[in-house]
């Protein structure tokens, strides 16, 4: 029972992952094909939502990796997997927060570093899950 309920908070941090990766490939779909994706309006409405709730999906992450690590950690232990992909999504998180309160219109230094850490996020939860 516990595996099955740390395992549905291990996929909704997965879902709500992609949910917010979303907003970079929404956003570059929108500036490279903008013109042509603007007639769609499933396009338009969906990334409105994105970008809207990026922020929210990114606080949501952390919730349910809470939980999980929990869960996890109560009856099986630390993973090191685990572990070292929840440290790559609080400073993914932590740098999100960086961005939006500091955030520079000149210096964007720290928007190169989130996506970074986005893609090792994404190695790092691949890694734990296999």
């Amino acid at each position: 029972m516990q595996y099955e309920i740390g395992g549905f908070f291990g996929i909704c941090i997965i879902i709500l992952y992609v949910l917010t990766i979303f907003n970079y490939v929404m956003k570059f779909l929108n500036k490279r094909y903008g013109q042509k994706l603007k007639k769609h309006v499933v396009f338009t409405k969906s990334l409105k939502c994105i970008v809207r709730y990026h922020k929210l999906f990114g606080l949501l992450t952390i919730a349910f990796l809470l939980v999980h690590f929990l869960i996890q950690f109560t009856y099986y232990g630390l993973s090191v997997t685990g572990a070292i992909a929840a440290g790559v999504l609080l400073l993914q998180v932590a740098l999100g927060i960086y961005g939006t309160k500091a955030q520079s219109k000149k210096n964007k230094t720290w928007l190169y570093f989130h996506r970074f850490i986005a893609v090792a996020l994404l190695v790092a939860i691949l890694v734990h899950v296999w």
